[in-house]
């Protein structure tokens, strides 16, 4: 057991009894107290360059793509003294230095072989070590705290599986490593307090693709009425490919599925059942009641885009069956182009990028502060940076998803909305990579994990917003794209007139967009007809309603 005693090194973030503390300029971390018991968590961002090399030359080995140093998951009951703390240092300070355990990939022996008459004189130079960073940590006592004894007596399961309210939970992740893409290997910790107890599940997880599946989890139980706490440990692993057998023989129809790949998509990967992931969304509303609706647009000129019966028969006869294994082909074409269109709505540069030497400027936060031009920046102030462009791009793809919705199948639905956000997952990498030198696909990939469930909050936020009226879309709207923040990039209050023009805008495109068949979406959405303006992209119509004032072709039609 590792303990931060005379003579050791300490984590990072901790003091002489070895319990972290926070950084001096980070927020405060979340703490809990009960029955004498006080719990503490914190959940920073990944370290910079810097911690990074100080903690490598105190553990003697190059640390995980994603180390989070400064998050840890503390329970400490002061009048006795005792106290137990699971941190990043102290779990990677348990991996094997020798390279006794060291862990081979699948194709380990055909690479060596391969490289035997070509490199036969050059030696290993790097000290070798366990690269799964496989570890027995199971947390670190305070100096001062009794030890643990064995004990036959297990934790209650009973006890937890009762439907007490839950009063405190947290998941924190201590380091993350996607192995050279081989797998993955993440020690994690989550707690959860409940009146009369606490249970806390420290676990590390390594899967090596075609070689073995380890975990390796300690389990904290507190009860806070006997003051006793117990500590219990599980180590199990099994070879690859009798899990594959074993999940395999459990599914009908069993196919051979692959192992995940980061690379292969974000969005395309299958759930522990082998099921496809799919959207929970509302039905799509071609036509808000006037209740529902604050901006209504039925007293304004309706726009028409239908194409020319040739256009409309040409774009019709390419849609295949729905259902078919033509559709996907088709389907990934044409919500390539309905995506280039979202992501243009809001694009940005920055020109740092090509000089040499030139620093990159940042926001008040901390982002990339690009150069972008359109009336998402000009007119309602938003910064060009990448979390605006993620954030409008994401408000045209729901728009689009809404319209999508009114597809023949839910095949086809599911088929066009998966392509879609597989758009975006590449694109978004890729501005990651160029745009803001994020080479490590395994934070890149860290990265998207979250955007995705930003999609996922989107398409409940907005449908909520569309079904119970403009002030619950409104609060949606500002929520994402000015971050719930009471002021603007220049530290003035918010105008909420323009958080207003947004759910005008939004009301306008799904109207525009019912009136057009999907086999036109193509045609109309980024160039507009007959020398109208496109659907996506600004409109006067917008401030119109917002300022309470109707058009002029409205006025001379009344």
């Amino acid at each position: 057991m590792s303990t931060a005693g005379a003579g050791t090194v300490r984590p990072r973030g901790s003091d002489p009894t070895g319990t972290p503390v926070p950084c001096p300029d980070a927020q405060p971390p979340n703490t809990f107290t009960i029955k004498g018991f006080k719990i503490t968590t914190q959940k920073l961002p990944i370290l910079k360059a810097g911690p990074i090399e100080e903690m490598t030359e105190k553990l003697g080995i190059a640390p995980p793509e994603m180390i989070f140093g400064d998050n840890f998951v503390a329970i400490d009951h002061e009048p006795s003294g005792w106290g137990i703390n699971f941190n990043a240092f102290d779990a990677l300070d348990r991996v094997d230095k020798t390279g006794q355990k060291m862990l081979k990939v699948a194709y380990s022996h055909e690479w060596q072989k391969s490289r035997e008459t070509t490199h036969e004189g050059i030696k290993e130079v790097v000290k070798p070590f366990d690269w799964s960073y496989s570890t027995d940590y199971q947390g670190t006592l305070r100096p001062s705290a009794p030890r643990f004894e064995k004990s036959e007596d297990p934790i209650p399961i009973e006890l937890l599986k009762r439907p007490d309210p839950i009063l405190f939970f947290d998941d924190v992740v201590l380091y993350e490593d996607e192995l050279a893409d081989n797998g993955i290997a993440m020690f994690s910790c989550k707690i959860r307090v409940m009146p009369a107890r606490l249970l806390l599940l420290a676990r590390f997880f390594m899967r090596l693709d075609n070689v073995i599946v380890r975990i390796r989890d300690t389990r904290v139980y507190v009860d806070f009425d006997a003051k006793t706490v117990t500590r219990e440990h599980q180590f199990r692993e099994c070879e690859y490919e009798k899990i594959r057998k074993s999940l395999d023989a459990q599914t009908p129809h069993a196919v051979s599925r692959a192992p995940y790949s980061s690379q292969s998509g974000l969005l395309t990967g299958r759930s522990a059942g082998g099921s496809d992931t799919r959207f929970s969304t509302l039905p799509f509303i071609r036509n808000p009641s006037r209740d529902q609706n604050k901006f209504q647009h039925s007293h304004l000129p309706r726009r028409s885009f239908h194409q020319s019966s040739q256009q409309h028969g040409i774009a019709k006869s390419l849609l295949p069956r729905p259902g078919t294994t033509v559709e996907t082909y088709v389907a990934y074409g044409l919500t390539q182009k309905l995506f280039e269109v979202c992501s243009a709505q809001a694009d940005y540069k920055i020109p740092q990028i090509s000089q040499k030497g030139a620093e990159v400027p940042k926001t008040a936060q901390g982002e990339d502060l690009g150069v972008g031009e359109g009336w998402w920046y000009t007119d309602l102030g938003l910064l060009p940076t990448f979390s605006s462009w993620s954030q409008v791009t994401f408000l045209h793809m729901y728009l689009l998803t809404v319209r999508l919705r009114a597809l023949p199948s839910p095949e086809s639905l599911n088929t066009y909305s998966r392509h879609l956000i597989d758009h975006f997952s590449h694109n978004a990498e890729q501005r990651m990579d160029v745009l803001h030198g994020i080479y490590s696909r395994g934070i890149r990939n860290k990265y998207l994990k979250d955007l995705f469930i930003q999609w996922r909050g989107i398409l409940a936020a907005y449908d909520e917003g569309l079904a119970k009226g403009d002030a619950v879309l409104g609060a949606a709207v500002w929520r994402n794209l000015w971050k719930a923040s009471h002021t603007d990039a220049n530290g003035q209050d918010i105008d909420w007139a323009k958080v207003a023009r947004v759910v005008a805008y939004m009301r306008r495109v799904l109207a525009d967009l019912a009136q057009v068949d999907e086999a036109d979406l193509v045609l109309v959405l980024g160039r507009g007809s007959a020398g109208k303006p496109p659907i996506f992209g600004y409109s006067e119509l917008d401030k119109i309603l917002v300022e309470g004032k109707r058009s002029p072709a409205a006025t001379k039609a009344n």
